[in-house]
């Protein structure tokens, strides 16, 4: 009897008690956590509350701190201390706070054009955007001046749309977002931001949305480069693992899956025409070579997805501007460069493995909304849904 009196008193502690008002204010201004307990809000908090049915990825690439430990928290009337002692110190995550308090202090400044019907006052409407969100300056006029052009070109540039300076659907549907909206964007991006794991000093990371690589040497940006990633439907996974081999001049096993659905109809003499060719136990593959899909290189941190980063003979997709076309793995610009940052050569000819002195962790995330290293804020289209489906 007074085990249970006991345990139903913690109970009514952790789950009706009213919450620290200050806890309270940062789950509303900060978050998309609906707790009404001490408890339900630091649990939110710290650990996300993400949906991960339909996560393509491991989930341990997130922090998470245990239950237990949170409930100990709130037992001993710590809850609002130990969040805090949990929410990251470091430039992307307090700099996102900043922008985020920033679009609050902007709530009745914010009139994004309608696209009604009535280009004067778009213009008029976008030029507002314009001065709130990136100073530009711009006097509110209708007229669109060559100020205004060069505006609209870094709007563009920060949105990942493509720079060509007309107001086309895509960047009409950017430039539509309301204020709420770009708050509850930024919101989901600051829960992803605060249970990611901290890095190393020396690490590469891939943002799928950005589309884009970067390593960093004593947590200092040496090299960044375009990427091609998994399409929608063969998404490349979140997951971190580190770096310990790099093979020059692969050759290519096609996968089952690969095999399956693009290969298997054709006949040998039309995968002959593609490079391809079966081996003694009748598996497809594509030797070493320039048109090789490996390209000349790749690089290996061993997963259970079988996803690594490569070379391409494909250059022309660094072009585009979306760039989602893999099946999973991830496509470099400039492959040689990492190459020789890492501190090899290439040696043409025959298949090269090469095991790495040190390990390099290796992190593939998923950003959205982010400040640069210039302290930008930079924004993407959510090419995979998931921040849709993480909050669901």
């Amino acid at each position: 009897m007074k085990k249970k009196l006991i345990w139903l008193c913690i109970h009514t502690l952790l789950f009706s008690a009213v919450p620290d008002s200050r806890l309270l204010d940062y789950q509303q201004r900060y978050s998309l956590c609906h707790g009404r307990t001490d408890y339900q809000i630091a649990e939110c908090l710290i650990n996300g509350g993400l949906n991960f049915t339909r996560f393509r990825g491991d989930r341990n690439i997130y922090r998470h701190v245990s239950k237990k430990k949170i409930k100990e928290a709130v037992e001993q009337g710590n809850a609002y201390a130990f969040t805090m002692l949990q929410m990251p110190r470091r430039e992307s995550y307090t700099r996102l706070l900043d922008y985020l308090d920033y679009l609050y202090s902007i709530k009745d400044l914010y009139t994004p054009p309608r696209f009604a019907g009535d280009e004067r006052e778009d213009i008029i409407r976008i030029k507002r955007v314009f001065n709130l969100l990136q100073a530009a300056r711009l006097e509110e006029t209708p007229e669109p001046t060559p100020e205004f052009k060069a505006a609209l070109l870094e709007y563009q540039r920060r949105h990942g749309l493509s720079a060509d300076g007309k107001i086309g659907p895509r960047t009409k549907r950017a430039l539509r977002y309301s204020l709420e909206m770009l708050i509850e964007k930024v919101k989901k991006n600051l829960t992803l931001e605060r249970i990611t794991r901290e890095k190393e000093d020396t690490f590469i990371v891939v943002n799928i949305p950005e589309y884009k690589m970067y390593y960093y040497e004593n947590g200092v940006p040496v090299l960044h480069m375009k990427t091609v990633v998994g399409k929608p439907r063969m998404r490349t996974p979140l997951f971190q693992r580190n770096m310990k081999f790099i093979v020059e001049n692969p050759r290519w096993n096609v996968p089952p899956s690969i095999y399956k659905n693009e290969y298997a109809d054709k006949s040998e003499s039309e995968l002959r025409k593609l490079g391809l060719v079966y081996n003694s136990d009748g598996k497809l593959y594509q030797p070493p070579g320039r048109k090789n899909a490996l390209g000349l290189v790749k690089f290996l941190f061993p997963n259970r997805f079988n996803v690594y980063m490569h070379d391409t003979p494909a250059k022309s997709l660094f072009n585009k501007n979306r760039r989602a076309f893999s099946h999973g793995c991830i496509r470099l610009e400039k492959p040689f460069a990492l190459l020789d940052q890492l501190g090899y050569a290439y040696y043409p000819g025959k298949t090269r493995w090469i095991t790495l002195k040190e390990e390099i962790p290796v992190y593939i995330e998923y950003h959205t909304v982010w400040v640069d290293d210039e302290g930008i804020v930079q924004f993407r289209p959510d090419i995979y849904g998931y921040e849709k489906k993480f909050f669901k």
